[in-house]
């Protein structure tokens, strides 16, 4: 990632750091307007084409016309968008670690507007602004990891440091905190955070960054949880949808071609995704040769954890499995069968019960 170059005056660090924030604003609007174009395209194909099927007097040259003139652009949508979407992941990285360097050279985010700044004998946490009250932890308090969050069971994943304090530091005022515990925050693994932690001969613990990505992961058992409730709620929707495709189609030949066609584009769409909604409505817990993944029936918490990070795993409570790392743990539900298999394949990470 290419620096932004950090000027000596004050006001000139604000102005470009304004500048910068305005980049970001107008990618961003880039990508919703090129998103939005890509929808609606993408309905225009299909609103075109059933038109025609139920209109005699379009004709079939105007049809293709109308239908290539949509399905373009909702391809050249689709890829505009994709592209904003990088630009602007980029756009951003560079405008915080641009902030971060012009609060200091050892200063990383580590939460909004949360700054964590490597001092001579200790790790000073303080907000943004000018005068922001500020918290030192001794060196000898926290301890930092180098962890890789994977979201697929695969070698590649974003890679971070979590660093763990004492929570006492960071506990409000007249607030007691039980001894021993700790909070953890994250930042961005960049090179320069590396050669910080060097220079201030501080350890970093975890995995360490490979360059190779890729090794095929081998798996070797799938435990699923359907979610009933879920299920029942996608066969309702489905069914709505079904109605309102199948009654679109009569409104179009009877009536009005538009409307009808419209009502069944909406009535497919509503189907579609009410029979995703009833596939995904499980949350799947699988043991391969190199880890652990867990994915929800939403498939937003999901996580891939290899067996090197897992210290180890065991019935929290009636229901529940913790998976304790040492960086912190995770808490899945106990799906039947799956801790019992662990011990056969995994029983140094199984603990007495």
């Amino acid at each position: 990632m290419k620096e932004i170059p950090v000027p000596a005056s004050a006001e000139q660090q604000q102005r470009i750091a304004a500048s910068r924030k305005r980049m970001c604003t107008f990618l961003s609007v880039l990508f919703y307007i090129f998103t939005a174009v890509a929808v609606l395209s993408f309905i225009g194909v299909i609103v075109t084409v059933i038109v025609f099927e139920f209109k005699d007097g379009m004709s079939g040259t105007l049809c293709y016309v109308l239908a290539g003139s949509f399905a373009g652009g909702a391809a050249l949508g689709g890829g505009l968008a994709f592209l904003f979407a990088h630009l602007l992941h980029l756009a951003d990285d560079r405008r915080l670690d641009y902030l971060e360097r012009c609060d200091s050279p050892y200063s990383f985010f580590v939460g909004e507007g949360t700054l964590a700044t490597f001092g001579e004998t200790g790790l000073i946490l303080h907000g943004e602004e000018e005068n922001a009250l500020s918290v030192r932890v001794p060196y000898g308090e926290a301890r930092f990891f180098s962890v890789c969050s994977r979201r697929a069971p695969r070698e590649r994943g974003e890679w971070c440091v979590v660093i763990e304090l004492p929570a006492r530091y960071l506990a409000k005022k007249n607030h007691a905190v039980p001894s021993g515990e700790t909070i953890l925050v994250q930042t961005d693994r960049k090179e320069r955070l590396l050669q910080t932690i060097s220079e201030r001969g501080l350890t970093l613990l975890g995995e360490q960054k490979e360059t190779s990505h890729k090794k095929k992961f081998t798996l070797k058992a799938k435990y699923l949880l359907p979610m009933s409730g879920k299920r029942r709620r996608a066969l309702v929707l489905g069914g709505i949808g079904a109605v309102a495709a199948a009654a679109g189609i009569p409104l179009a030949i009877l009536w009005e071609p538009t409307v009808g066609s419209i009502l069944t584009v909406l009535g497919i769409f509503v189907l579609g995704r009410s029979a995703a909604s009833f596939v995904r409505a499980k949350s799947a817990l699988q043991f391969y040769e190199e880890g652990l993944f867990w994915r929800d029936q939403n498939g937003i918490d999901r996580f891939f954890l290899k067996w090197e990070e897992i210290e180890r795993i065991s019935r929290e409570k009636e229901g529940v499995l913790e998976v304790r790392c040492m960086y912190g743990s995770y808490h899945l539900p106990d799906i039947a069968g799956a801790l019992e298999y662990l011990k056969e394949i995994r029983p140094e990470k199984c603990a007495e019960q």
